[in-house]
């Protein structure tokens, strides 16, 4: 298919356009697939391009060099946006609250024991340590994760 040159620079076009010329017995047969599917005509090339490129990784390698799955990942890593919920939840007030007392009984401990003793899962606790680390310190601590412990510095 004859394409416009890519502009492989800008990430935040999303779809780029092509044009194509079908013959008249390819126009008339994707003429009724977009009026079975009631869709539009460049919508039904878009998805058996689609198709066609999901279904053939074996022949997009073997005849033209493309690496489907290399695409992929490419395009996920360019596109991946990571968002934390930061924000302050009660049960993390009330642990922070509670957690000078804790340090003034132990020096260090292991994430399993620290999520017990608060009755949360380790998850939520590195989730803690690792996001509030600022509200930890106003407190009066300044604690140190290491090897699935935390220390009291």
């Amino acid at each position: 298919m004859p394409s416009e040159p890519e502009n492989q620079g800008n990430v935040e076009e999303k779809q780029k356009r092509i044009s194509v010329k079908l013959d008249e017995f390819d126009r008339k047969v994707v003429s009724k697939m977009a009026a079975n599917r009631n869709t539009s005509l460049s919508n039904t090339v878009r998805n058996m391009a689609h198709q066609w490129i999901e279904n053939n990784p074996d022949v997009l390698k073997n005849n033209y060099g493309i690496d489907v799955r290399e695409i992929s990942e490419q395009l996920a890593l360019e596109t991946a946006t990571i968002q934390l919920d930061k924000t302050l939840k009660p049960y993390e007030k009330a642990i922070i609250k509670e957690l000078p007392q804790f340090f003034d009984m132990v020096e260090d401990v292991s994430l399993e024991d620290i999520a017990e003793r608060f009755d949360v899962n380790v998850k939520a606790i590195k989730n803690l340590i690792f996001t509030h680390g600022q509200e930890i310190k106003q407190v009066g601590l300044t604690l140190k994760y290491k090897e699935n412990r935390i220390y009291k510095i």
